[in-house]
Parts: structure tokens; C-alpha cells; sequence
């Protein structure tokens, strides 16, 4: 017996959905390391007292922004963990039903 359609079809955008949320996931750790990079640039750049203060308010603005996408991306990674269960909740419950009207 062949797998359904719909089922193959689900699975693949699943799949599809994992491979884009990783790719994002590496493109925030790079953007994260490229944030880190302009403030190493800007403390060697910049010298005094006022820049210190400059330079802890830009930290704390990134360090801020960096929180807020950090939680976007968990709840994304809790949605797509949420399809995952749903979709093989789904093919149980067709297999069940598949096994049930063969008995």
C-alpha cells in the first residue's frame, strides 16, 4: 500500500519549514557575531570617557534588540516543533484508522 498524498506532501513542507528556520538560525549567529565585530571597532576607535558611555548605550541597544529577536526565533522554533507534533499526530491517527479498517 502506497502512502497518501497529502501525507508526503505535509512531511515535505515540514521538512522545507526546518531547513529555512536553520538557515535563519545561522544567519542570526552571524549577524550577532558582525554586532560584536562593530563594537570591537568602535571601543578601539573611540577613546574617553563620553565614548565609554556611548559605546554601553549602543551595547545596551544591541544587547536589547538581540533579546527581542532571540525570542521571535524561540517562538518560531515552538511553532514549527508544534507542526512536527501535529503533523505526526496526524499520520498515527491515519495509520490507526488504516489498521483499524483492515480488521
Amino acid at each position: 500500500m502506497q502512502p497518501r498524498r497529502p501525507e508526503e506532501e505535509l512531511w515535505a513542507e515540514q521538512i522545507k519549514k526546518e531547513r529555512k528556520f536553520e538557515e535563519l538560525e545561522q544567519l542570526f549567529s552571524k549577524t550577532k557575531r558582525a554586532q560584536e565585530g562593530v563594537l570591537h571597532l568602535f571601543q578601539d576607535a573611540w577613546k574617553g570617557s563620553k565614548s565609554q558611555w556611548r559605546l554601553g548605550m549602543i551595547e545596551d541597544t544591541m544587547t536589547e534588540e538581540w533579546q527581542k529577536r532571540k525570542k521571535q526565533m524561540f517562538a518560531v522554533d515552538d511553532a514549527l516543533k508544534e507542526s512536527r507534533r501535529a503533523c505526526q499526530r496526524e499520520q498515527f491517527t491515519s495509520k490507526e484508522a488504516g489498521t483499524n479498517a483492515t480488521d
